[in-house]
């Protein structure tokens, strides 16, 4: 569900539910957002920064002309002291390219690996994505029938739960990795607390809807 008017692009399922979501949110004076505020939170508190698993996925962020963010950095790190650790671990770079002309999320995190020196045959990229959900779906299709194991999902505590929400809704075995050693409240980290709240409401908003009019179509997008 997107509604990216910076692509030029008009997802009309994605505007719809994001209307739902704001009109849910009037009738409830926000209700539902504060408390999946505090579900965001305790999430981001409450997730190990360590993982058994053998299969890695990191998440992408916007880059800032074309260079990666302290974020982006720091999921980047975490990732590649767990690839040290286990010589058979392999790692799935996930995030498409922004504007034209401008490398994927993926590839600007893997010349950061390389950087590091881990080995280019153990790092795998995906750049078709634009968001948290295609990022899931998209990864889904890759390891699909390659391991029966959980794979480690990698990301800024903060954007932990609404991973989790779309994965476990996409049938995605999982475990939840943060790149932080520990969760540290902030004001710098509150907005981005709603903002993840925010983004669950609508996905659990248009996850409704769909069953609600029986749309298989805006179901598959997120099932």
């Amino acid at each position: 569900m997107r509604f990216d008017p910076e692509r030029g692009e008009v997802d009309w399922d994605g505007l719809v539910t994001f209307l739902l979501t704001l009109l849910l949110l009037l009738l409830t004076l926000g209700i539902p957002l504060l408390i999946l505020f505090r579900s965001v939170s305790r999430t981001a508190d409450a997730v190990p920064d360590i993982t058994s698993a053998r299969r890695l996925l990191v998440f992408g962020k916007r880059l800032l002309r074309g260079q990666i963010d302290d974020d982006y950095r720091q999921r980047l790190d975490k990732a590649a002291a767990l690839m040290q650790e286990l010589p058979e671990r392999r790692l799935l770079l996930l995030g498409g390219a922004g504007k034209d002309g401008e490398i994927s999320e993926a590839a600007a995190g893997l010349a950061y690996l390389l950087s590091l020196g881990l080995p280019e045959a153990r790092l795998m990229r995906e750049e078709q994505s634009q968001n948290t959900l295609e990022n899931l779906r998209h990864a889904r299709a890759l390891i699909q029938g390659d391991t029966q194991e959980p794979v480690a999902l990698i990301s800024n505590r903060y954007h932990l739960a609404r991973i989790h929400t779309m994965a476990e809704s996409l049938g995605i075995e999982h475990q939840l990795c943060g790149c932080e050693a520990e969760f540290r409240l902030s004001l710098k980290v509150l907005p981005r607390l709603l903002i993840e709240a925010w983004y669950i409401l609508w996905f659990k908003t248009g996850k409704g809807w769909a069953r609600l009019i029986g749309s298989q179509r805006m179901l598959d997008r997120v099932t």
